[in-house]
């Protein structure tokens, strides 16, 4: 992964804001970046904002569909307007939004990176390297994944994300490092029920571990997803004023007909207004759905 095509699409935060970013070439070595910049805007002055999705495309919206549902949660949180005036204005911590380090909202699935914390996220795995030297089926090197790594650094503690943009694993590094070459790692799981979902991200961890992607087998289905796009859909059409008459025709094509469709098609009106009610839930508060369950 480039320095540049992890730069692209980063909006600036406050002149006194500085940030570090680590980030890996495509060789696999690390190099951090310090970068400052102003942004440009008038406060209190109203915001223009477009997912850059065309609503009533559902080709914009396809790569949701093959995504972890984790995407549809920050495609909600991008959408959420405390989270942008945030991310502009910096005067909450990302921790406010469940997430580690602020990402510019106006990068969709897949080309967003956002870290979610432990606290939010239930999959995040915590590890810890360990000193003895294991076989090296039990070693993993994060360089074999260097170009789907994300990472962020506090107190000490590495944050790490490995992803491609629509699938991801989260490990936090309680001590050492990651970068010090092959590592074993003790993992640690808590309870039953709890530990299902680490279980679960640690075998997806496992198959990283030795082939560096993840096979068909462990990437999400998520059955729900057309629906869940649905529903980003209907935000997006609310952003721009559009009628729910307009969305029903435009989800549901030829079905809806006639001027009254309000009667002759009162199946679809009915969708489409709860379509409505959760797309303004979702806006409201983007941890009502069931991105982490």
């Amino acid at each position: 992964m480039s320095r540049r095509d992890r730069m692209k699409g980063r909006a600036a935060p406050h002149a006194d804001d500085w940030e570090v970013i680590y980030l890996f070439a495509s060789d696999g070595n690390i190099s951090t970046i310090l970068w400052k910049y102003y942004i440009m805007s008038k406060r209190g002055s109203r915001e223009v904002w477009s997912s850059g999705a065309n609503w009533r495309s559902a080709h914009d919206y396809r790569a949701l569909l093959r995504a972890d549902r984790r995407a549809f949660a920050w495609e909600w949180i991008r959408r959420h307007p405390p989270y942008r005036a945030a991310w502009r204005e910096r005067h909450r911590p990302p921790t406010a939004f469940g997430l580690l380090a602020y990402e510019d909202p106006h990068r969709a699935t897949p080309d967003a990176r956002p870290i979610w914390s432990a606290d939010t996220d239930p999959r995040v795995l915590g590890s810890n390297p360990l000193a003895k030297r294991g076989q090296d089926t039990d070693l993993f090197d994060v360089r074999l994944v260097a170009s789907k790594v994300s990472i962020a650094i506090e107190d000490n503690v590495e944050h790490w994300l490995i992803s491609d943009g629509l699938w991801m694993v989260r490990l936090d590094l309680l001590d050492g490092t990651l970068l010090g070459g092959p590592t074993l790692l003790e993992h640690r799981l808590v309870g039953f029920d709890s530990a299902e979902a680490k279980i679960s991200a640690l075998r997806q961890l496992s198959a990283l571990a030795h082939r560096g992607d993840l096979p068909p087998s462990l990437r999400p289905r998520e059955i729900r997803a057309p629906r869940w796009v649905l529903e980003l859909r209907t935000a997006d059409a609310l952003a721009v004023g559009a009628s729910q008459q307009q969305m029903a025709r435009s989800f549901f094509g030829t079905m809806v007909v006639g001027k009254n469709w309000r009667v002759e098609n009162a199946s679809y009106r009915l969708r489409i207004r709860r379509l409505v009610r959760l797309a303004r839930k979702y806006l409201d508060d983007p941890f009502q759905g069931p991105w982490f369950r």
